[in-house]
Parts: C-alpha cells; sequence; structure tokens
C-alpha cells in the first residue's frame, strides 16, 4: 500500500499534492530515465544491470518475492503472425495467448452475410447488427480455447480461423437469439479493462500495431520508486483457469493488434485498448470500414455494441440502440456511460 501512495503523490499530485487534473501534464520521470536507459544500453540492462537490481529491491520491499534469476531465465518469444483470408484483404494477427483469433472469428463470420452500405438501411441495420451480436457471443464461447500454445493444444485455437467452422457457426446464427449460454459454449471468464495500444504507418509502408498493457488499473498497485516502474497484474487473467496454470505459462489476452494488406495495395493497421472490449471495438470499426462504407476515420469514430462475458448487450453512449429493442437480447448499458 505504501508504495502505491508513493505512486499516487509522485506521478499524481502537484508539486503542492492537489491531484493532477484535465490538462495538467503528467511527468514519469523516473520511467522516463528506466526508458533511455535501457535505450542507451539494451535490454540487459533490465535483465541482469542496475535496473533489474533497482526493480528486484522495491519488489522485496514490497513483500513480494520475485529474484534477479527470475528476470535472468526470461525469455521472449518471437513468433510468427497467423494470416487470414478476407475478401480482398490478408489479415495478420497474433497468435494465441492473444486474442487476434476471436477478431478474425468474427469477421469471418460476418463476411458470409455480404455487408454493404445498404445493410445500414432500415431492417436490414436490425438484421445486420443483430447477426454481429450473435457472433460477439459465439466469439465469448470460444475465449476458454485461447491459451498458450506452448502449454495447450493449439489445434483448438486454430479452429476459429478455418472456413468450415466458421461456416459452421454462421449457419447456427438465426433470426432470433438464445438465452441458454451453453448454445455458444460458454464459461464466462472475468471481464477486465485498460491496456493501450498504437498503431504506426512510415512513408516507405512499415507498419507496426502495438499493444500493451499492465492490465487492470495500476496494474497491481505496486510501484518500484527506483525505476519508475508499475507492476502488473496479469495473473488475474487466469481467473477460472487457477488449477491448471503452469510455470511460465503466458495467460490469454484480449489484446488484437493487427495488419490488413489490401490484394489491390495499400495497409490498414488498427488496434485497441479496453481489455474484454478490444475485439468488439476493432470487430466493430473494421466492419464499418471494409463492407459497410465508412471512412476509416468515421469507423473508428462510430459508437460500439459490446457483448460482455455474461453475454449482455452493452452501447456505447451515442448509439442508436432504441431499434434494437424489440429483439430478445439481454440489455445492459451502465458498462460503457
Amino acid at each position: 500500500m505504501f508504495a502505491f501512495m508513493f505512486l499516487s503523490s509522485e506521478v499524481l499530485c502537484n508539486k503542492n499534492k492537489t491531484v493532477l487534473s484535465k490538462d495538467d501534464t503528467l511527468q514519469f520521470s523516473k520511467l522516463a530515465e528506466t526508458l533511455e536507459t535501457i535505450a542507451e544500453q539494451g535490454v540487459e540492462a533490465f535483465y541482469t544491470g542496475r535496473i533489474g537490481l533497482d526493480l528486484i529491491q522495491d519488489i522485496k520491499d514490497a513483500g513480494g518475492t520475485l529474484t534477479m534469476d527470475d528476470l535472468r531465465s526470461y525469455k521472449v518469444l518471437v513468433g510468427s503472425p497467423w494470416t487470414v483470408s478476407l475478401g480482398t484483404h490478408q489479415m495478420h494477427i497474433a497468435p494465441p495467448p492473444a486474442g487476434g483469433a476471436l477478431l478474425a472469428f468474427i469477421l469471418s463470420i460476418m463476411q458470409g452475410f455480404s455487408l454493404s452500405s445498404d445493410s445500414l438501411v432500415g431492417k436490414k441495420k436490425i438484421q445486420m447488427y443483430h447477426h454481429y451480436i450473435e457472433a460477439a457471443k459465439f466469439a465469448n464461447g470460444q475465449k476458454w480455447n485461447i491459451a498458450d500454445p506452448v502449454f495447450s493444444n493449439s489445434k483448438i485455437a486454430d479452429q476459429l480461423i478455418q472456413p468450415s467452422f466458421t461456416d459452421h457457426t454462421r449457419r447456427k446464427i438465426s433470426s432470433r437469439t438464445h438465452n441458454n449460454s451453453y448454445y455458444f459454449n460458454i464459461k464466462p471468464p472475468s471481464d477486465h479493462f485498460g491496456t493501450t495500444h498504437v498503431s504506426v504507418l512510415d512513408e516507405d509502408g512499415l507498419a507496426v500495431s502495438a499493444t500493451s498493457t499492465i492490465n487492470q488499473l495500476f496494474g497491481g498497485a505496486v510501484y518500484s520508486p527506483r525505476t519508475g516502474i508499475i507492476l502488473n497484474n496479469e495473473l488475474a487473467d487466469f481467473c477460472g483457469r487457477g488449477a491448471l496454470i503452469r510455470p511460465g505459462e503466458r495467460p490469454p489476452s484480449s489484446m488484437t493488434p493487427v495488419i490488413l494488406e489490401k490484394r489491390s495495395g495499400g495497409i490498414l493497421v488498427m488496434g485497441g485498448s479496453g481489455g474484454s472490449m478490444i475485439t468488439t471495438s476493432v470487430a466493430l470499426s473494421l466492419i464499418n470500414h471494409l463492407w459497410l462504407g465508412m471512412s476509416l476515420k468515421e469507423s473508428i469514430a462510430a459508437p460500439i455494441i459490446f457483448v460482455d462475458s455474461n453475454n449482455a448487450v452493452n452501447f456505447e453512449p451515442g448509439f442508436d440502440e432504441v431499434m434494437y429493442f424489440h429483439h430478445d437480447h439481454k440489455f445492459v448499458t451502465s458498462l460503457l456511460d
């Protein structure tokens, strides 16, 4: 608790100890020094050098058990992206334990409904969003198949990008919804919030889609005053799977950085923040842009629908939800207010 209060005072308050407000500048000086040192000296400054030593000491002072051996033994895994054909685009996504497969699953289902700008007119608009909500529910039902492939059967997640499986799922979507969670193969995980995302595309066509997180607000609420690092609480992503965790296993994530290449030329880079809302926001933004005729700016700015882990439908403020009330979905709006 002391470490967290120190963070509040050092980073989130003015010199007179009043909390920063809108338009105030947040200065994270100690973290900036740490990042500059790593940029100049390389990652070894963190894993085996002074930064690592300082971090471990702060963790021990806070009652933690992490050691320098833990840092030294950590290995970064570099893998290849999964590539999924999506109409006129090739979509490159991060493989499990990231959430890219769920994004591809939703988009592949929706692609089969032959969407166009006419899908936003009259009753077609209601039908389109109904199909989307049902697809999101089926994606919820597959979340438990997103796991570290080093410790799990990756073929289970592989099916999410197989046309035969997405076609089979699409055929289960009708004009009505189902309140029975077992219909969607649901065993709801907890919803989380947080993360940050940046998309970059330079003049030479180099594209970067990067999502980062410490999970929930202020992570584990433990701050390292020597390094400026806030410790994460990523283990919370194993909630409901605690009995199955193996040493070294990476937690499942909703992060969905994505790069799309148009077959005729052109690159689109996208991703999102917001924990479990990421998949919904990115999927709907891409649907808006790829098939519903919206510009990229319009597609991102458009209000989204979020289907939470209990399959309740949540509308972002500004969404025209009135037109949807006659369908038999469970509605909750407060989560996005």
